[in-house]
């Protein structure tokens, strides 16, 4: 048979994972559920890949790898 000690620090175990779960899910933030727009993500896209307007890229040295 299972002693007193045994039973009580595997129900206080039980317990304290019941209640982490439930403070897991009432705390967890909840994910946007509204996907963006095209038209945001198209803007974003530019944002990030945009690059610089100012400077000159066309006709420019070819690159060539350094050794």
């Amino acid at each position: 048979m299972v002693s007193r000690p045994a039973v009580m620090a595997a129900l206080a175990a039980v317990l304290a994972l019941v209640g982490l779960t439930v403070i897991w899910f009432a705390v967890a933030p909840q994910p946007d559920t509204a996907p963006p727009s095209a038209q945001e993500q198209r803007q974003r896209a530019e944002d990030f890949l945009g690059g610089d307007p100012n400077r000159p890229v066309r006709g420019g040295q070819e690159m060539k790898p350094r050794w």
